[in-house]
């Protein structure tokens, strides 16, 4: 084949295996989410909604995953019967937590666990707190992260897994 020829058709080559690769790939469907790495669950009363976020839900021993915990408020602070303490309490079981939202402090005592929450006093207001679960040794084969809030309790399972 010469120069000129293949110039012609290389471009019909090219189209021809994008097509072929776009396919491939289209084609490969993650039915049990093995690809997801994230997990939620949320609870609500008739006040507000606390949702618990890991991401990813499996840990070496030597690396962390990232804790988003979410408190929505579900009507406006004025229609509440009594005012909750404004705090969230986040436990562990495997490991410790490094704490990267504000500790809820009362005169002028931090307490560490525990997460100021801050929210607006309009419905739909939300507050998020950001900590990271980092495993301990010896290392467990599953760890717990669990939140606290209004009453509301949620407690998320993560898979501890030695460094290879």
């Amino acid at each position: 084949m010469n120069i000129k020829n293949f110039i012609k058709i290389f471009p019909l080559k090219i189209t021809s295996m994008s097509f072929l690769f776009l396919g491939a790939l289209t084609s490969c469907d993650d039915e049990n989410n093995l690809l997801v790495t994230e997990k939620e669950i949320k609870q609500t009363n008739s006040r507000f909604e606390l949702s618990l976020k890991i991401d990813p839900d499996i840990v070496y021993s030597n690396s962390s995953t990232k804790l988003i915990t979410s408190i929505k408020r579900l009507v406006p602070k004025d229609s509440l019967g009594s005012d909750p303490t404004m705090y969230c309490k986040l436990n562990t079981v495997g490991g410790n937590l490094d704490m990267h939202s504000e500790l809820y402090s009362f005169n002028g005592q931090s307490y560490p666990g525990y997460l100021n929450v801050s929210i607006s006093d309009s419905a739909n207001s939300v507050w998020e707190g950001l900590a990271f679960f980092i495993p301990s040794l010896p290392l467990k084969d599953t760890g717990h992260i669990s939140a606290i809030f209004d009453g509301m309790n949620l407690t998320l399972p993560i898979k501890l897994v030695p460094t290879p």
